[in-house]
């Protein structure tokens, strides 16, 4: 805290600039860089580092991408009112990192979430090889924009949570400019 009544003990020669000074004082802390600086030294070492250590309060690393669509790929013109194949990769559950670990599809925003059909080689559960069967049971391919979201999660590791969309563009199936399915 800033002690201003030792101000009005200054000469008087300072007093006009006693009110630039608070501003000043008050401006600098409106303006503080977020960045902070420490140094760290063994103890009782006497030993000076070079330059300042930079400590970060927040670190945000770009989540890594756990899990793709690769069918139907993005953009592509589907069949409206169709079953669809929908098939992926993830980071699966084939290491000893990955336990408990899914990926699950949301259509158009409609939930819940489904469980994808794990189809990689090593394990019933190995994810790192799925498929869904979007079927009028869940929900359809509408004509026009549609959102496929595949979303994948480990109860093992929740920092692992990842989701990968592919808008795809719903088409009746005596439209002329049909280019096929994924």
């Amino acid at each position: 805290m800033i002690d201003f009544s030792r101000l009005a003990k200054w000469p008087s020669y300072v007093a006009p600039f006693n009110g630039m000074l608070f501003i000043l004082l008050c401006s600098s802390l409106l303006f503080v860089n977020s960045m902070a600086y420490g140094q760290l030294f063994p103890k009782n070492s006497g030993i000076m580092p070079a330059k300042p250590i930079p400590i970060i309060s927040h670190v945000t690393k770009p989540a890594a991408h756990n899990v793709k669509i690769t069918s139907p790929v993005k953009g592509a013109k589907v069949l409206v009112d169709h079953n669809l194949l929908i098939s992926g990769i993830s980071a699966g559950n084939h290491n000893a990192t990955s336990i408990n670990c899914h990926v699950s599809v949301i259509v158009n925003g409609i939930k819940p979430y489904r469980l994808t059909i794990a189809m990689g080689p090593n394990t019933p559960t190995d994810y790192s090889k799925w498929i869904f069967i979007l079927d009028p049971s869940y929900t359809h391919i509408k004509a026009g924009q549609n959102k496929i979201t595949a979303m994948y999660f480990c109860a093992s590791n929740p920092g692992a949570l990842s989701h990968y969309s592919v808008n795809v563009t719903g088409i009746n199936p005596s439209f002329n400019n049909f280019t096929g399915i994924g």
